[in-house]
């Protein structure tokens, strides 16, 4: 009885000191290359092919641990889907890292000889040592980060800590407003094949690398190699014409006088026949450019959101009524404000910041915006945005 109740106390001791000692713990074990202990690092510099559940498993032993690695690391990563090549991420808390005076030691005390018996001494456990990082030549489908090799002390302190440039796939999948202009647009017929369900469907679609037919207007002449933008044009919004919201990408493969084919390069949506096509625009790289600070920029309304829906959501996007005209740019940032409280404010009540826009098509007269921030609900038509940001000329 006597030998029970020993062993009990004694695993309640090493309870205890796991839990007060793990400093002295820490600071006991061998971090020398002769001892075969691997320290972890407190930044890890990412490389080609990397991910957030490949770090969790790496660093942590546990690819499912991969939000510790995110939570500490959100003013570097934007979205945990998406890291790049080059940006440095903490593996411990920042406070750990910089060795901030303001964090709480606790004093180990000392155990008593009764509680922790000589003859049940129980060994350490032994440290396993991290998987070796892969290799640099490990495939990667990410893009590189516009903010490779910057410092991460440098990041804390940015006012725009990770800017992204603006992608193709931003700009095409965009859509915009016709502004009541007559566009050449082809009619897309449907896609090609024989279905394997027969007429089941009225419904032609097409998925990526498919082949569909279109009807090309008299006036337009397409060539092998075009690429064309497929669209829906959803509704049409007052003084503004119709909506179009893209479907995706295609490039021209056969031209048969009106009748052209084309194959589905890139696809944003579902592709179907009734939709309509057009020559996509030419789209200039900004490339690493970031936008400055401007005051007095100018302001205009937001106009619509493209989609219907109850709620705009992050990058969801809505057009403003200012365009090349006005001299918007693409990357161009608006702040959309409107004045604190209701509609029955007070004029002059200062003006409440409930979302930013990056710009990601510019027609004549109007601007399609990216939400790229959200602070509070107001982005609705009538809504206030006002130029912050403006793209070096």
């Amino acid at each position: 009885m006597r030998k029970t109740t020993t062993f009990r106390s004694s695993l309640v001791a090493l309870a205890v000191a796991g839990l007060l000692l793990p400093a002295a713990t820490t600071q006991a074990q061998d971090t020398s290359p002769a001892s075969g202990v691997l320290q972890t690092p407190t930044v890890h510099l990412v490389v080609e092919g990397e991910t957030l559940w490949g770090l969790a498993f790496q660093y942590l032993g546990d690819p499912y641990l991969w939000p510790q690695i995110y939570r500490m690391n959100t003013l570097v990563v934007e979205d945990p889907h998406w890291i790049f090549p080059g940006e440095e991420l903490r593996l411990e808390p920042l406070a750990e890292i910089e060795g901030d005076p303001g964090l709480i030691e606790v004093e180990t005390g000392v155990i008593e000889q009764e509680m922790l018996p000589v003859e049940e001494e129980v060994a350490p456990p032994t440290p396993v040592a991290p998987p070796p990082p892969p290799t640099e030549n490990t495939p990667t489908v990410f893009l590189p980060s516009e903010n490779a090799g910057e410092g991460l002390a440098n990041r804390r302190t940015s006012a725009v800590y990770k800017y992204r440039s603006l992608r193709p796939g931003d700009f095409y999948s965009a859509g915009f407003l016709t502004e009541e202009e007559s566009l050449p647009w082809a009619e897309v017929i449907g896609a090609l094949g024989t279905p394997t369900l027969g007429n089941l469907t009225a419904s032609s679609v097409a998925m990526i690398h498919d082949e569909i037919e279109l009807l090309a207007p008299e006036s337009a002449v397409y060539q092998v190699g075009d690429s064309l933008l497929i669209a829906q044009l959803t509704r049409e919004v007052r003084d503004w014409g119709w909506v179009v919201v893209p479907t995706g990408l295609v490039e021209v493969t056969h031209v048969a006088g009106s009748h052209v084919r084309a194959e589905v390069i890139t696809q944003f949506g579902r592709i179907s026949d009734g939709q309509v096509a057009m020559p996509v625009e030419a789209f200039t790289d900004p490339g690493e450019v970031v936008p400055v600070p401007i005051e007095n920029g100018a302001v205009g309304e937001v106009i619509a959101a493209r989609d219907i829906t109850q709620l705009v959501n992050h990058r969801d996007i809505v057009f403003i009524d200012l365009g090349r005209s006005d001299g918007v740019a693409l990357g161009d940032i608006f702040e959309v404000v409107r004045p604190v409280g209701s509609e029955e404010s007070s004029v002059g009540a200062a003006p409440e910041q409930v979302a930013r826009l990056q710009i990601v098509h510019v027609r004549e007269n109007s601007a399609s915006g990216l939400l790229v921030n959200i602070r509070n609900l107001g982005t609705g038509a009538g809504a206030s945005a006002r130029l912050v940001r403006k793209m070096p000329s």
